[in-house]
């Protein structure tokens, strides 16, 4: 069974993980000029001095942290940080394996990529609702934080935050492992893109470009994240709130492949990755439980 001092470490590698993100952040963005990383690299260290603070002050404590606005500062601090990849990949990256992506996805799947299958069922209104579906990505975390924040149980809200950090924990090693820019930025002759012209499309399309940092394909942290949020639901109890969930986790993720933004590959690292934060969330921490709502 997982102990709690095995959270209080790893909150203490996700920590260092972090500050590594932001120090690499922040020496490529001196390198580029990249004046307009400065909103990410003070926020991003003041988030983070807060969480060492707080690990400090509880330093001798047999568990990390138990306060239920922990989990919550750590994703705050972790979305605060995340926008230095970019300037880690221009700045200091060379290498590139979207080549090698491509080619696995390829081979994987019959000797076309998912991509490239998914473009014979391309209309104008699936465009419109799988944009409005990978949007919803973002409302999806920050509305199951919320809940488990503010329904204060200590087992789900604690393992909720802890199981959604290991997910951010690998797929971050994933970034610097093998970074990669995906189907419509590597491979624009093969990849029209946006997929369509519509309102909601050209609106995703927007924000994407403004966010992308060129490095956070592999493994798929929209498919990963969105199978663990709806997996814990429904594994701590909550599963009526899973089921009205599932159709647009559903259109999520075949969003990812639809768009362009990932291989099948990246999707089904990011699925597995998922499946195993799962498992070891719910069996080590004893989280199912009778159903709720």
């Amino acid at each position: 069974m997982l102990v709690p001092k095995t959270k209080k470490i790893f909150n203490q590698l996700f920590s260092i993980q972090l500050f590594i993100i932001w120090s690499l952040g922040t020496y490529a963005s001196w390198l580029l000029n990249a004046v307009d990383m400065l909103p990410a690299i003070i926020s991003g260290l003041l988030f983070w001095l807060l969480l060492i603070y707080i690990g400090y002050k509880n330093r001798n404590l047999a568990s990390p942290p138990r306060f239920y606005w922990f989990g919550l500062l750590q994703l705050i601090a972790c979305w605060s940080i995340f926008p230095l990849f970019k300037s880690i990949r221009y700045g200091l990256y060379q290498e590139n394996f979207d080549a090698i992506l491509y080619k696995l996805d390829k081979l994987l799947w019959f000797g076309k990529s998912l991509p490239e299958w998914s473009i014979s069922i391309q209309s104008g209104l699936l465009s419109e609702l799988l944009a409005f579906c990978y949007f919803s990505f973002y409302f999806l975390i920050i509305g199951s934080a919320l809940f488990f924040f503010f329904i204060r149980q200590p087992t789900h809200t604690n393992n909720y935050f802890f199981g959604l950090m290991l997910m951010y924990f690998w797929g971050f090693i994933g970034y610097f492992s093998i970074p990669a820019a995906g189907p419509y930025a590597a491979f624009p002759i093969d990849f029209t893109y946006p997929v369509h012209t519509g309102a909601m499309t050209l609106f995703l399309t927007g924000l994407v470009d403004k966010g992308i940092t060129g490095m956070d394909v592999f493994p798929s942290l929209h498919t990963g994240i969105t199978i663990y949020i709806v997996g814990f639901y429904y594994f701590s109890g909550y599963r009526k709130i899973a089921y009205c969930l599932f159709p647009i986790a559903m259109g999520l993720i075949l969003a990812t492949v639809y768009l362009h933004y990932h291989y099948g590959i990246d999707v089904i690292c990011g699925a597995l990755l998922a499946l195993f934060v799962l498992y070891f969330t719910c069996k080590n921490n004893k989280v199912i439980y009778g159903t709720h709502l």
